[in-house]
C-alpha cells in the first residue's frame, strides 16, 4: 500500500500538470483577444461602433467600410476615447 502511495503522488501531479497545459493552450488558441472595434467620426470626434471584430495584436491594420464607402481605421475604445489601433486577426 505504501508503495502504491509513492507512484500516486507524482503521477497525480502529472497528469494535474498536462491538463493545465491543455488548458492554457487552448485558452490562447480561442479568439478572446477579439474586440469590437470604433472609428472616430471626423464631424464630431466622437468613437463610433463599427460591425467588425478586430485583433489587438498584429501587422495589418483592421478597417471598416461605412455605407457611402468610405474606409476607416478602427481602433478600440478606452473610456470616451479611441486610441489604440486595431489589427485584423490572425486566420
Amino acid at each position: 500500500m505504501k508503495k502504491f502511495k509513492q507512484l500516486l503522488v507524482p503521477a497525480v501531479i502529472i497528469l494535474m500538470g498536462a491538463g493545465a497545459a491543455f488548458a492554457t493552450n487552448a485558452a490562447k488558441d480561442s479568439n478572446s483577444d477579439l474586440v469590437t472595434g470604433y472609428y472616430i467620426d471626423s464631424s464630431t470626434s466622437q468613437c463610433i461602433a463599427a460591425d467588425k471584430q478586430c485583433s489587438r495584436s498584429g501587422t495589418n491594420a483592421c478597417t471598416w467600410e461605412d455605407n457611402n464607402k468610405l474606409s476607416h481605421d478602427l481602433y478600440e475604445l478606452s473610456g470616451t476615447s479611441c486610441v489604440l489601433m486595431l489589427f485584423e486577426p490572425e486566420p
